[in-house]
């Protein structure tokens, strides 16, 4: 019973640690492209993030950015525009970080905006 406790902890870490990464890495795309208002947002092609495919992820080493950018959609620190744009809004990125859950929140770096 202890060694499936221990496996399901290993599992939620892994996985925490992964999103951390991948949200950092999407974060840092919509920073270096300056894409943090709707006047600069940057369309889907430019962000180069798409998921991957069966024989992708099978031949190549997995790219979790788009579960990333989809938990940042979700939680509506992401905004697409009415062109299809994307970008980063720092002020919902904050609020956002302070209603998740302890675990969730080490997910979403602090900024200090």
């Amino acid at each position: 019973m202890g060694l499936i406790i221990a496996a399901i902890a290993f599992y939620y870490i892994v996985l925490i640690v992964t999103m951390k990464i991948n949200v950092k890495k999407v974060i840092q795309i919509f920073e270096e492209n300056n894409a943090l208002s709707a006047k600069t947002a940057i369309s889907a092609t430019k962000l180069n993030i798409r998921k991957q495919n069966f024989v992708e992820r099978a031949l190549t080493r997995r790219d979790y950015r788009s579960n990333a950018l989809k938990f940042l959609l979700d939680g509506g620190v992401v905004i697409i525009t009415a062109d299809n744009n994307y970008y980063l809004d720092k002020k919902k990125m904050a609020a956002f970080r302070k209603k998740l859950n302890y675990f969730a929140r080490t997910m979403i770096p602090n900024i200090d905006n």
